[in-house]
């Protein structure tokens, strides 16, 4: 069955340990609260994003109460079966006034609680509610503990028994008024294993692109002074060239000197355009 709710948000806290470092209680297991006046909808909402959160690590919740004892909750299984399952869970633990609570191990899939290794130091989960906030503590005969907040200050869950010797470093975590999108509707999904083909052509695509780099920082000239520098240059020239057409100009006006007798020679030289030098004058 598919399951189409919205997951709340997960935030470890802590790990399974060693009855006498997680308040004297059975080793490695986890113990659960959840606030009894929640509609059972948020309550069975909670539990299906706690197993979201140990599936993705290879682990499922096997309940260890007498009268549960081995049964696993499945987050697919149908609203009937999950309400049956949660209220034998918490019918068999003892009572907590205010509060429904559950035992529970984490064993990798497959795997037994019996089994060494697969359930020793176990990653711990708590549901977040979004608005409000996480906080930490210990002792009081529940090891290392969290407590999942509501917007106005409310505990709706808590979750307890871990190891005093590996506490989370944020003493306190606000959650996001609005839900990530990988946690919402189901699960986020594993992503696919690309064949030896795609990653093959990725290769071949990622050295085929043209490489950019950039070795250092320019610290030259601005913009602003290359286009002074331009406009000083086009002003010489530009005064350059009219005092080059002025030179040009007086010399094609000027009166070429015409003697009025200085014999053959200088009539030649005056025919070929050639000022009649002084010896002859």
């Amino acid at each position: 069955m598919s399951n189409s709710i919205q997951y709340l948000p997960t935030y470890r806290s802590g790990y399974t340990g060693p009855s006498e470092r997680i308040g004297g209680s059975s080793p490695y297991h986890i113990d659960l609260k959840i606030l009894q006046s929640l509609p059972y909808e948020e309550k069975i909402r909670a539990l299906d994003s706690l197993a979201a959160q140990y599936r993705n690590i290879g682990r499922e919740i096997e309940f260890s109460n007498q009268a549960v004892s081995g049964r696993r909750w499945n987050p697919d299984a149908s609203p009937e079966e999950k309400k049956a399952l949660f209220e034998a869970a918490t019918a068999a633990h003892a009572s907590r006034p205010g509060w429904d609570p559950l035992d529970f191990y984490v064993p990798f899939k497959g795997k037994s609680r019996f089994d060494t290794g697969a359930v020793e130091g176990a990653s711990i989960y708590l549901p977040g509610v979004p608005g409000g906030k996480i906080r930490r503590g210990q002792g009081g005969g529940y090891g290392y503990f969290s407590e999942a907040m509501d917007s106005s200050g409310r505990v709706v869950f808590r979750v307890g028994h871990g190891d005093i010797n590996r506490p989370e470093e944020q003493g306190e975590i606000l959650v996001a008024e609005q839900l990530p999108e990988t946690q919402q509707g189901t699960a986020p999904e594993t992503p696919k294993t690309k064949s030896a083909e795609e990653l093959l052509v990725e290769k071949i695509d990622e050295l085929l692109k043209p490489k950019i780099e950039v070795t250092e920082t320019y610290t030259g000239p601005s913009e602003e002074t290359f286009r002074q520098r331009r406009e000083n240059i086009d002003q010489t020239m530009l005064k350059l060239l009219l005092e080059r057409a002025a030179q040009k100009e007086q010399k094609e006006t000027a009166p070429q000197y015409r003697p009025a007798a200085g014999g053959a020679a200088a009539a030649a030289l005056a025919q070929r355009g050639f000022g009649t030098p002084k010896s002859l004058i």
